[in-house]
């Protein structure tokens, strides 16, 4: 059986669940990755994540609970809508090590999403528009938003994460409400602005300006560059990575 087994959102034409796994951006001995939401074979570890799958973990198909197999949640986000959640605390009673994207959440260590890690962050191209708009493709109609026509618009349903970097890195200014969108803007030292259609916008390293769905054009001259944000959230990711390999080690 495989020592390692990544599972997260991997089928799936969103591309910020399909690019969240730590499996893509580091080099892994006896690993696989799968979808969470498939029934996996016999694995020592599994490691879940990122995104918004905290919630559910605990129940997904792909939880293989064998005895001794240890469970890490890396990159997924735990805010929660209430207080108490009977789901969030299944899944906390399920993970031997949770990382949150969350930035603020005292209550785990601080592991955001492990795409920073792609070498597509190093060079990115100068911009070609003053303001470009990466849209959520589930949420936009749902919030009211209206793109001007002539605005150059891409879907986080896209064709991979060079496709959306590179459009994201186009932009002078981007505006999202796409969490990765946001997210990625902020590590390319965008100016960025988030339209948050939930809580799970509150977490970033450091934040964006937030707009609504009804002002954000009053917002693209104010919008907030993070150069700090890229080597942060690097230095993160490899210091949970390093909690990660002490825990693989163990368990072999």
């Amino acid at each position: 059986m495989p020592n390692l087994m990544f599972q997260h959102l991997r089928d799936t034409n969103n591309i910020g669940d399909a690019a969240c796994s730590p499996f893509d951006y580091f080099d892994w001995d006896d690993a696989e990755a799968k979808d969470l939401r498939q029934p996996s074979s016999a694995y020592s570890v599994g490691i879940y994540g990122g995104g918004k799958i905290f919630r559910g973990l605990n129940n997904a198909a792909g939880i293989n609970r064998s005895p001794g197999t240890k469970h890490i949640a890396w990159g997924v986000g735990t805010r929660q809508s209430f207080p108490i959640s009977w789901s969030y605390s299944q899944s906390r009673r399920l993970c031997d090590l949770v990382g949150s994207r969350d930035w603020g959440d005292t209550r785990y260590e601080f592991a955001p999403c492990a795409s920073c890690m792609s070498p597509l962050f190093d060079t990115p191209s100068e911009p070609k528009h003053d303001v470009v708009f990466y849209f959520h493709g589930g949420k936009t109609d749902q919030q009211g938003i209206d793109i001007p026509e002539g605005m150059p618009k891409l879907s986080n349903n896209c064709g991979s994460l060079e496709e959306a970097l590179t459009f994201i890195s186009s932009g002078a200014t981007v505006v999202s409400n796409s969490y990765h969108g946001v997210y990625w803007s902020l590590l390319m030292g965008r100016k960025t602005i988030c339209i948050p259609f939930s809580n799970k916008f509150q977490g970033y390293r450091f934040s964006p300006t937030y707009a609504t769905p009804a002002n954000w054009q009053g917002y693209l001259a104010d919008g907030i560059v993070a150069p700090d944000m890229l080597a942060t959230c690097r230095d993160a990711t490899l210091g949970f990575k390093s909690k990660v390999d002490q825990m693989i080690q163990e368990a072999s």
